[in-house]
């Protein structure tokens, strides 16, 4: 009786997602509710961001039912039935790492004892349907399709092709993995070259974390001006991490790259990591807050007042920022 409760729960939920599903148009308080949840789920604050996705996942949002199940899974060290519900529902609406995740679990014991409904798909058929799927899109010429496909088969050639297609994700991946040994080269110096080709790729594709390791060669090589420009672009592309280094050297905390001291801009810098990364409150603040009361301390009540106007203009023209988690993690 109580595994028949649990399946018909599980099916009432699962009807209440998908039938939102059907007509995923959101509200304008729904989509700020998932623009809110998205950006603090970036920012690895899942305890915050879980109300806000709760509403945009509800509404039939995706995106948001897939993060809102992985929150899910990370809390409970497992797939949860909840979880499973809003992974099949991002599934329906082709989400491959919903489709992923949902091959990753274990049988069901309906599975196992032979008496599943008609509709309850085995991890194996996810699989089946998620390297259908994405196969369809790689021969289409999506690199993310490509990647996943790596992901999924194990097959370098699939993360070969993705970096090639112009996928940045996969480029900076690729980059590390020859970093860190992976692959073959028999000429001596080709390895490196291999390297440095997918990380600048990546940077020039436009993604931060591809940005931040062609910068940190860069910086190995000794080219202090490239390592700071791609800083520079990764800050303003809105990595968190490269916010921090932009800001200090803007503070001169330290003087690392030759920068023009600006505490103005520094304080706006810093004063949006607080808002963006908190920390658990006044008696604990996270790193933007700590380093915040040192930058004031250098100040003019009026140089505070323009460091705040300086983060309002800079959060108009710029990304919200973000720590760049996998989007399929562990």
């Amino acid at each position: 009786m109580h595994k028949m409760y649990v399946y018909l729960t599980k099916s009432i939920f699962m009807l209440f997602i998908v039938c939102n599903s059907a007509w995923a148009k959101l509200t304008s308080e729904q989509e700020a509710a998932r623009v809110k949840g998205v950006f603090l789920y970036n920012m690895n604050d899942g305890y915050t961001s879980k109300p806000f996705l709760e509403i945009s996942a509800g509404a039939g949002d995706g995106e948001s039912q897939y993060y809102l199940a992985e929150l899910i899974r990370i809390r409970k060290k497992y797939i949860t039935a909840e979880a499973q519900a809003l992974y099949e529902a991002a599934a329906e609406q082709g989400d491959i790492y919903a489709m992923m995740r949902l091959s990753d679990k274990g049988d069901d014991l309906c599975h196992i004892m032979e008496n599943c409904p008609a509709d309850i798909k085995t991890p194996q058929e996810w699989l089946e349907r998620a390297r259908s799927l994405a196969k369809e899109r790689a021969a289409q010429g999506n690199g993310e399709a490509m990647q996943q496909l790596f992901m999924m088969t194990g097959q370098f050639d699939w993360l070969i092709k993705a970096a090639e297609s112009g996928f940045p994700v996969a480029q900076e991946w690729l980059g590390s993995l020859y970093k860190e040994g992976v692959g073959t080269f028999l000429i001596p110096g080709n390895r490196e070259k291999e390297i440095e080709k997918w990380y600048k790729s990546s940077a020039e594709g436009g993604y931060p974390p591809g940005m931040n390791s062609y910068a940190d060669l860069l910086k190995k090589h000794g080219d202090r001006q490239g390592f700071a420009y791609w800083i520079e672009k990764s800050a303003k592309a809105g990595d968190f991490g490269a916010m921090s280094d932009y800001a200090a050297w803007a503070a001169h905390m330290p003087d690392e790259v030759g920068y023009p001291l600006d505490l103005v801009k520094a304080y706006g810098l810093t004063l949006l990591m607080a808002e963006a990364d908190p920390g658990s409150g006044p008696s604990s603040p996270g790193y933007g807050g700590r380093v915040l009361k040192k930058v004031a301390a250098k100040m003019t009540p009026e140089q505070i007042e323009a460091g705040k106007a300086y983060a309002k203009e800079w959060a108009k023209t710029h990304p919200p920022l973000s720590k760049f988690p996998p989007k399929f993690g562990f």
